[in-house]
């Protein structure tokens, strides 16, 4: 399976405040964390979490596996429940972990991960906020570092950035109006800076 078609695949299990004119920061700035949803280092169940595991193409080796584990309430820190804390998938049963989704306290998706090559490396990251997508990362060139943003609104892209030469600076900044492309913003000195506009064209 290519990663083109692990992408596909997986789009329905990976399913933003107002863009700035001048962004001067790298957006992993404002990232979303999920709230007590990390693995342990040797990927297994952390202390107090229980393990389910399934068998998807029966083979007798577990393919996806569901972790739960006591969670606070954030509403009110008195009140813990045994709930679903995250979830994995190997795709092409290749013992690897291809898709990792995190939840919170009320069931909802707040962090998905998604390894588009199978090397055990996650290359896009999707974060969630009341069950609504806030933002996506990419990593293009596969070297583990996001190169590529995607920033919503009510579930719509309203900007993308992008990082074109792999310098850790965004120099390509795309901003949406209504579902469709409004401007392009390019930085042509290599400073993380707007220098030029491409407006688009209006019908």
């Amino acid at each position: 399976m290519n990663r083109f078609a692990f992408l596909l695949l997986a789009a329905p299990l990976v399913a933003c405040s107002s863009a700035p004119e001048k962004p001067d920061q790298a957006p992993a700035q404002v990232a979303a964390q999920p709230q007590a949803a990390t693995l342990g280092q040797d990927g297994r169940a952390r202390p107090g979490e229980t393990l389910k595991q399934y068998d998807l193409n029966h083979d007798n080796r577990p393919d996806v596996w569901a972790y739960y584990g006591p969670m606070v309430d954030p509403a009110d820190p008195n009140q813990t429940k045994n709930s679903l804390v995250r979830k994995e998938w190997d795709f092409n049963f290749d013992g690897k972990v291809d898709i990792r989704r995190f939840f919170n306290f009320k069931g909802e998706t707040v962090k998905d991960e998604l390894d588009l090559d199978f090397d055990g490396n996650f290359d896009v990251t999707s974060y969630y906020q009341n069950g609504l997508k806030i933002r996506q990362e990419y990593d293009f060139n596969f070297d583990t570092k996001p190169d590529y943003w995607k920033f919503f609104e009510k579930n719509a892209v309203a900007r993308t950035e992008r990082d074109r030469d792999f310098n850790g600076r965004v120099d390509r900044w795309e901003y949406y109006s209504n579902g469709k492309l409004d401007r392009v913003g390019l930085d042509e000195d290599g400073d993380g800076q707007i220098d030029k506009w491409l407006q688009q064209a209006k019908p």
